[in-house]
């Protein structure tokens, strides 16, 4: 069969209709695993609540942490959490790569008139993602309505592009230790290592020890995605190269490891090469 010919604006038509069909065969596989959908929710909730909890504990001895204040802390958990949660959600490609090559879908998703990466992130929901995601907004919201933050139609753009670029940030990150499997048979045990390092992000940089703050910043930088625009958020007088730098960066990084995807995906031969 002939592929049909579209120009650029019918392609990306084309592909985000394809993509809401993923979303809606996602969102009735969470309606028929009823029961797995509540229970990734509760353990989203006893996750994050496991948090607060801890931060709760550490504010009854200290009035501030590193000049943040408690609210300040949550809202920063909160938007870094939510970030992660939207990642795993839709993003989760990175930790079926390795599974399609060997049971050989790759082959398949080749053949196919789609690109592959867009057909292995269209496939890549994940269940346990919604229960922390859903979660992560509430802490935000509450967090914020003790700040009294100032919400405007701006204010929302940003904490949505905000988000999306955390999730790309993550995303590209762990694509391009995956892309390793082109070329080794395995690579769980340093993706999981650089995926906990995002948690760290999940507090003020400033706790941390210089060559964390760099690593987290500079070499893999889950903290522009994370740490920065929740404190844009805070404190825009101290951070205001975050409203255009965090959406920036997703977009550098992800070039970058689209790149290193397309380089790696034409070393790739065959499941049965």
């Amino acid at each position: 069969m002939q592929v049909p010919k579209r120009n650029m604006a019918q392609q990306l038509l084309y592909l985000i209709g394809l993509y809401g069909q993923y979303l809606k065969v996602y969102g009735k596989t969470l309606l028929e695993y009823r029961a797995d959908t509540i229970i990734a929710v509760i353990a989203g909730i006893v996750a994050q609540g496991s948090t607060l909890v801890f931060l709760t504990v550490i504010f009854q001895r200290i009035p501030s942490l590193a000049d943040w204040s408690f609210y300040e802390l949550v809202f920063i958990f909160g938007l870094a959490a939510t970030g992660k949660a939207l990642n795993q959600t839709l993003l989760n490609a990175p930790f079926s790569l390795t599974g399609y090559i060997r049971r050989g879908q790759l082959d398949i998703m080749m053949i196919r008139p789609v690109g592959v990466l867009f057909q292995a992130i269209g496939n890549s929901q994940e269940l346990n993602g919604v229960g922390q995601l859903v979660t992560g907004v509430i802490v935000m919201g509450y967090a914020a309505g003790h700040l009294e933050m100032q919400w405007t139609v701006g204010t929302v753009a940003y904490v949505i592009i905000a988000l999306f670029s955390s999730a790309i940030i993550q995303f590209a990150i762990l694509l391009t230790i995956s892309v390793l499997t082109f070329w080794v048979q395995e690579v769980r045990s340093l993706i999981y290592p650089i995926t906990w390092l995002y948690d760290f992000t999940r507090y003020p940089l400033e706790i941390f020890h210089p060559l964390l703050r760099g690593l987290l910043t500079y070499v893999i930088p889950y903290a522009v995605g994370s740490f920065f625009p929740a404190a844009f958020l805070l404190r825009p007088e101290q951070y205001p190269w975050a409203v255009w730098g965090v959406p920036a960066a997703a977009v550098v990084v992800m070039s970058l490891t689209y790149c290193v995807w397309s380089f790696g995906l034409r070393r790739y031969s065959s499941a049965a090469g």
